[in-house]
């Protein structure tokens, strides 16, 4: 795991320090992230959480552009009970990472397509039932690794919206119990092996231009 936060840190350091011809863009983003977690037996994007930060964004030409971000996210998911059918489970998770996603976009006039990816580190996390507290009883793994996919909207040159699907590639929970069932489908099997984090990311974005970059637009 953390081979692999390595070498998705030294990709994009690399990646945009190579760049150093192209216009350069600070980005400010906040946002709400509803999230359920794959593997819990609870389904619904219930738990609502919060997203922000800054990152850096690298234009190639009108089309095609690039954006490293660090961001605080929080994940989970929630079940609430039901007194009217009698139903008294509840379930609580929240987990608050920092990530940091690679995102490449493609712009078509002033709409925006993302395509990237995503490694996160858990700074900590609160697990509740009905029952009580149990966080720290079954740990998450620290890194959660994501694949995104998201469309968004260029306001104006500065402002842009984003909506975007984040979903874990690898367990951030193994099953505490190895699993006995067997699934024909390779999907259901590589993704049936624990705990997996699905979000929707909602987010206002702020974009700064470089000064390079207002003097380009210019001429």
């Amino acid at each position: 795991m953390k081979k692999l936060f390595a070498i998705l840190f030294c990709l994009s350091f690399s990646v945009f320090g190579q760049e150093k011809q192209n216009a350069f863009n600070l980005l400010i983003m906040a946002g709400v992230s509803p999230s359920q977690v794959h593997g819990d037996m609870y389904s619904g994007f219930r738990k609502l959480g919060g997203m922000g930060g800054v990152g850096v964004e690298t234009v190639f030409n009108d089309n095609a552009s690039m954006n490293l971000s660090f961001l605080f996210i929080q994940k989970g998911s929630r079940k609430n009970q039901n007194l009217e059918k009698n139903d008294l489970n509840y379930y609580y998770l929240n987990l608050n990472y920092i990530e940091v996603p690679i995102l490449v976009t493609y712009t078509q006039k002033k709409f925006l397509f993302d395509l990237g990816i995503s490694a996160a580190y858990l700074i900590n996390y609160y697990e509740a039932s009905e029952a009580g507290n149990f966080t720290g009883m079954f740990p998450f793994q620290k890194y959660d690794f994501s694949v995104k996919v998201g469309l968004g909207l260029n306001i104006s040159p500065k402002w842009f919206v984003n909506f975007r699907s984040s979903n874990s590639f690898i367990t951030t929970r193994p099953n505490r119990v190895k699993q006995a069932i067997y699934y024909n489908n390779i999907i259901a099997r590589t993704f049936n092996k624990g705990y997996y984090n699905n979000i929707l990311e909602f987010t206002l974005g702020y974009r700064i231009k470089t000064k390079k970059n207002k003097v380009e637009s210019k001429t």
